[in-house]
């Protein structure tokens, strides 16, 4: 009968894997922080101007019926977009929601690019209110800001500015999380 042998394997060095568990984790950070950035995009209204405007459908037939009058409010705030991110960053589309005293909401999108000549021409007081557009599919570089004006508008009366709860603003960022300010 032999004897029992207790001798010992060489233990192996835990440095190797350690290295490979610490690179796997850097790769990981760098990865989720490039392809998920952190919100730092930051929106605010620095001006508002409202332009209320009626219109009065008249008819001297008596096919169309009585003269018809419809209400339009513009909205159009000045905002500034400031990107502290380190990728650049896209306009997708904007929003404005007024929150009436009730609680009931009226939201309307930004006006195209397409349709501001139209609604200069239909309303020629609103050109010098919106002389800055600023349109979707603006760029902004990183560490840059841009300032301009959004037409938004309402089929309403001024009386629901005037009475409203809230206005609150949303910009939709391309591959970010919307961005929101309230318009005083």
């Amino acid at each position: 009968m032999s004897e029992p042998s207790f001798a010992q394997h060489q233990s192996r060095s835990l440095v190797g894997p350690a290295l490979i568990a610490l690179a796997f984790a850097v790769i990981v950070f760098f990865t989720v922080r490039h392809f998920l950035p952190s919100n730092a995009v930051n929106l605010s209204v620095t001006h508002n101007e409202i332009l209320p405007a009626t219109t009065v459908f008249k008819s001297e037939s008596i096919v169309l019926g009585p003269p018809q009058t419809q209400e339009t409010l513009f909205v159009v705030p000045t905002i500034h977009i400031e990107n502290t991110r380190d990728v650049p960053v896209s306009i997708d589309d904007y929003t404005l929601v007024i929150t009436d005293p009730t609680g009931a909401q009226l939201s309307v999108k930004g006006a195209q690019k397409t349709e501001i000549p139209n609604i200069e021409t239909s309303f020629p007081k609103i050109t010098p209110l919106a002389a800055n557009p600023l349109l979707r599919e603006t760029s902004i570089d990183p560490g840059k800001s841009v300032d301009g004006t959004v037409i938004f508008t309402f089929d309403t009366p001024k009386s629901t500015w005037d009475t409203r709860k809230s206005a609150v603003i949303t910009v939709d960022i391309y591959h970010g999380h919307p961005i929101e300010a309230t318009i005083p």
